[in-house]
């Protein structure tokens, strides 16, 4: 079975809250030995494998914290309301769709969940292209990571079928439930798009099956 691993570092849900409401989503990542306050880490690598465990093809690029995604970070850090539970990006989506800036080759700050619904080619009707993430915090609750597993086609040991075969993957996108129901068809049906990410081209086959980890971590400093 091929098997396509997606590592993505960004930042965790509730100890990053103060910095990413005051961090603009056009902001610069820095590394940590030349910061003097908390830094956001945010970047995804993509490490496509063949049956054999090769490595056919890695790259490494940054995430795109959307408006949608910095209001909702805005409201519940100073909102009267705790966030709901539905408002949460619990899920990681898969797409062929990239809506970006052309000129610099990153996800628009302006994206929505609807433009990373997928073509009708990339999987059936009703078919589930985002999945619920498995969430786990560390390091003092300044990170969390989301894990999940998308399955093609023709995958053995799984009833789970999120992608047609031969179908391109271009884009992750992390998304909330917001939505009315528990449809997780894609983004939009599902809730509201909270991040999103360009990744390599990866053409998935029938048996192959693609893991992402999306990390959210925030550090500074003195830890």
């Amino acid at each position: 079975m091929n098997t396509t691993k997606t590592g993505m570092a960004l930042t965790g849900f509730a100890a990053v809250f103060t910095l990413l409401a005051l961090t603009p989503a056009s902001a610069t990542f820095l590394n940590t030995d030349n910061a003097d306050t908390p830094v956001l880490f945010g970047m995804a690598e993509l490490t496509h494998k063949n049956v054999d465990g090769d490595i056919l093809a890695s790259s490494t690029v940054h995430n795109r914290l959307v408006n949608g995604g910095e209001v909702h970070l805005i409201n519940g850090v100073f909102g009267a309301t705790a966030v709901a539970t539905d408002d949460k990006p619990t899920l990681i989506c898969i797409s062929d769709k990239l809506a970006v800036n052309k000129v610099v080759g990153e996800i628009l700050e302006t994206s929505i969940a609807s433009d990373f619904t997928p073509e009708t080619a990339f999987a059936t009707t009703g078919t589930n292209t985002c999945v619920a993430a498995d969430i786990e915090t560390a390091n003092g609750g300044s990170s969390a990571v989301m894990n999940a597993t998308f399955y093609g086609s023709g995958a053995t040991g799984t009833d789970e079928i999120n992608i047609l075969e031969d179908q391109m993957i271009e884009s992750i996108a992390i998304c909330d439930t917001s939505a009315a129901g528990t449809d997780r068809t894609n983004c939009a049906t599902a809730g509201a798009l909270f991040s999103a990410v360009p990744v390599r081209q990866t053409e998935v086959g029938a048996s192959d099956s693609v893991e992402v980890t999306y990390t959210f971590n925030l550090t500074s400093p003195t830890n």
